[in-house]
């Protein structure tokens, strides 16, 4: 696999391209991310799908730039895709000849289910596990879903539903709002019911913008879209308002100005699918067809998944910038143990095993920065950057969790910008406890093999090493619950 990978995504609204670097063998991170509004279907619809002259010279406009970046990246490979209207154009081929012989770039045009495919490839692979799900992709010139059933792509399909279809043929002619309905209506009951589900993953900026919208709404505490959740029921006025507004007004509705010209048009194709779909609970992938192309590349000899209980984003931040790789999988291994020594007494949900291994795998890489304040820019590069295959209350409290490890343990006061978030504070206190328990037991980095027993409210702890720094550090800890913690040398 190149270390380096380039992905362009040709679409009718935008050409947009993300390079990604590897750390390691699955372990990647974005290093550059650009766009470019070509609309290169712009005036397709009302003239048989031909493409025009001038979108086509912004595509080619934007491409060329996007090979500069390409080349002074050094990237080793790029792949490069493009969707609904150039596959519905007669006269693509002219644009792809050009674009080869002027640029050396080869674009693969790639069919609607395979649209489809990729990006429930970045849903299955970069949201929390689900048992079930429809993933929609709303384009500039089509629409694009698929059916997910523990995590397999069982059904896609495609339909002639975008953003900009919808404007040039529509908003632009200030049709009215029954016609519209109705054009969005006679291609969504296309749809087959097997596709219907509770769950629909949204995917694609006019839908991404949309969250982010119902996020500032909400004064959300976090900045990412990806992984965000909510209930459509809660939010569907507020999708209304958008949908029958006048574009000048959807800086009232918190939208960026590069979304202004088929933000309606987005959220009225979303919200009638969504409702076709008998959808409630809303899912967003910040991530999609471009993704999709990278990990069907990466992870072509593993059956297009990540290994078993590998999660890309705490490799690469742990290959990047954790000094002491050794000791945080130490520290995570004795957290685990200690969490199942004194289960008896904190009585915590063994599921939080989870959010406590990666905390201590984690838990110095801010250290990499600067040694002083290394909690809070641990805590910054965690809440920034631990977005794939966790839900947002996980990320949260593995951050949460790196920011208070330390003698004082976390307050109401500590956990109130992110209280809707967190789970009860006792848990959230006994799992920092527990983490700063098995940083002191290997102050001295030598992951010495360790005994546990918890027995008449005391923690015995046993070891032919020598812990004495380790007793005076555990004499510091504030506990969260009264018990006493003995070390015991072994003869």
């Amino acid at each position: 696999m190149a270390k380096r990978t380039a992905i362009i995504d040709i679409g009718s609204n935008s050409a947009r391209m993300v390079v990604f670097e590897k750390s390691s063998r699955y372990a990647f991170h974005l290093i550059k991310e650009v766009k470019s509004r070509i609309r290169i279907g712009e005036g397709a619809y009302d003239k048989e799908g031909y493409l025009q002259l001038e979108p086509m010279q912004r595509g080619f406009n934007a491409l060329e730039n996007f090979v500069h970046i390409i080349k002074n990246l050094k990237c080793n490979k790029t792949l490069c895709v493009a969707t609904s209207a150039l596959r519905d154009a007669p006269n693509a081929h002219i644009f792809i000849q050009k674009i080869r012989q002027d640029l050396g770039l080869h674009v693969r045009i790639i069919d609607g289910d395979k649209e489809a495919y990729y990006g429930a490839l970045s849903a299955i692979n970069f949201l929390k596990p689900f048992e079930e799900a429809t993933t929609i992709d709303i384009g500039g010139g089509s629409t694009e879903l698929a059916k997910i059933v523990h995590g397999n792509v069982i059904k896609t399909i495609s339909i002639n539903l975008g953003t900009v279809r919808l404007k040039e043929l529509f908003f632009d002619k200030k049709a009215s709002k029954e016609s519209i309905k109705e054009y969005i209506y006679s291609q969504i009951q296309n749809i087959p019911n097997e596709f219907k589900s509770n769950n629909l993953i949204v995917i694609g900026g006019t839908l991404r913008a949309l969250s982010q919208a119902i996020m500032d709404k909400k004064n959300y505490p976090l900045k990412t879209v990806h992984s965000f959740e909510y209930q459509l029921q809660e939010h569907q006025d507020f999708i209304e308002k958008i949908i029958h507004s006048d574009v000048f007004d959807l800086k009232d509705f918190s939208i960026r100005k590069d979304r202004y010209d088929t933000m309606r048009e987005g959220c009225a194709i979303f919200y009638e699918t969504a409702k076709f779909l008998e959808a409630s609970h809303i899912i967003t992938n910040g991530t999609g067809v471009r993704e999709g192309v990278f990990l069907e590349d990466l992870l072509r000899s593993s059956n297009s998944r990540f290994p078993t209980n590998f999660y890309p984003s705490v490799r690469s931040l742990s290959d990047r910038f954790d000094l002491e790789k050794e000791n945080s999988r130490y520290i995570s291994k004795i957290a685990l143990e200690l969490f199942d020594t004194l289960h008896y007494i904190h009585q915590i949900d063994h599921k939080y095993k989870k959010e406590l291994s990666i905390a201590c795998k984690l838990h110095s890489i801010g250290r990499s920065l600067s040694f002083y304040q290394e909690h809070l820019h641990s805590f910054y590069f965690i809440l920034n950057n631990l977005n794939y295959n966790f839900s947002h209350k996980e990320k949260v409290l593995i951050a949460i969790l790196v920011k208070y490890h330390t003698k004082k343990l976390p307050s109401f006061e500590d956990m109130l910008s992110y209280d809707e978030l967190l789970p009860d504070i006792q848990i959230v206190n006994w799992l920092s406890f527990i983490i700063s328990l098995a940083k002191c037991l290997n102050i001295s980095l030598a992951k010495a093999k360790l005994e546990m027993k918890y027995e008449n409210h005391t923690l015995k702890i046993k070891s032919k090493e020598s812990l004495y720094i380790s007793k005076e550090c555990i004499k510091k800890l504030i506990k969260p619950a009264s018990f006493a913690i003995v070390i015991e040398k072994e003869d």
